[in-house]
């Protein structure tokens, strides 16, 4: 049974993932050039696999860029209009 509205998810919750998705890319793109090493790559594929690094590294700044949003609890609203 799927749910007519997603759950609401709180920036830290997604800027979390996104930080584990961009974690477990950035070790699959080490483990990927240390088989292209092994597998002695034709410059073709070497060169796409250097391009795929660069778009990696340019998403990994931009990521880690991005400021957290976090939404205020309703604890600290109450204390901060005391």
């Amino acid at each position: 049974m799927a749910f007519a509205y997603p759950p609401i998810r709180s920036g830290l919750a997604e800027r979390s993932e996104q930080l584990a998705r961009l974690v477990y890319e950035l070790l699959d793109a080490h483990f990927d050039t240390e088989r292209l090493l092994r597998e002695r790559p034709d410059d073709l594929q070497w060169r796409a696999h250097l391009s795929y690094l660069r778009d990696l590294q340019r998403l990994g700044r931009e990521v880690l860029a991005q400021p957290i949003q976090v939404m205020p609890s309703a604890s600290a609203s109450e204390h901060s209009e005391a």
